[in-house]
């Protein structure tokens, strides 16, 4: 790994980036998914019955990239899709039963992560930087707005 002395903010924070989603890429694999396929099944495990737009705003991805994801989920058995009783041009999604195994299987996979990323790092270590990531991403979000 190069010295990270030498690296400015935006290099160090490109690298980790790079590294984590390599990481990530292989925690998954163990679990027959791709990446974020993962992300939006534990979406979706979390607030069952949200809409395809509400997925993808909170996720920050395409609408098109949620439907073309929804539907391979939806051949494996993981999702369903529904339209809404109420409103009928919104279309919700809900976890089956193998998808609620499938979130577990994942979920275990990110604790191993968790578990490997956190060595040698203490609780107000952790805190300390899940404040300072939440600030990068409002950082980031504001600056998508203006």
């Amino acid at each position: 790994m190069a010295n990270d002395r030498n690296l400015d903010d935006w290099q160090l924070l490109a690298q980790f980036s790079h590294v984590f989603r390599s990481v990530s890429d292989g925690f998954t694999d163990q679990v027959d998914m791709h990446r974020g396929q993962s992300m939006l099944l534990c979406t979706v495990c979390k607030a069952d019955g949200m809409t395809q737009t509400e997925i993808a705003d909170l996720l920050s991805i395409q609408g098109a990239t949620v439907t073309n994801m929804l539907q391979r989920m939806e051949e494996a058995g993981w999702v369903v899709r529904r339209r809404d009783l109420n409103d009928n041009r919104l279309v919700r999604v809900y976890i089956t039963d193998n998808g609620r195994q499938k979130e577990t299987e994942i979920q275990a996979q990110f604790m191993q992560m968790q578990a490997m990323l956190f060595v040698g790092m203490s609780d107000a270590d952790r805190a300390n930087l899940r404040r300072l990531m939440q600030q990068l991403l409002q950082n980031m979000s504001e600056s998508q707005r203006t």
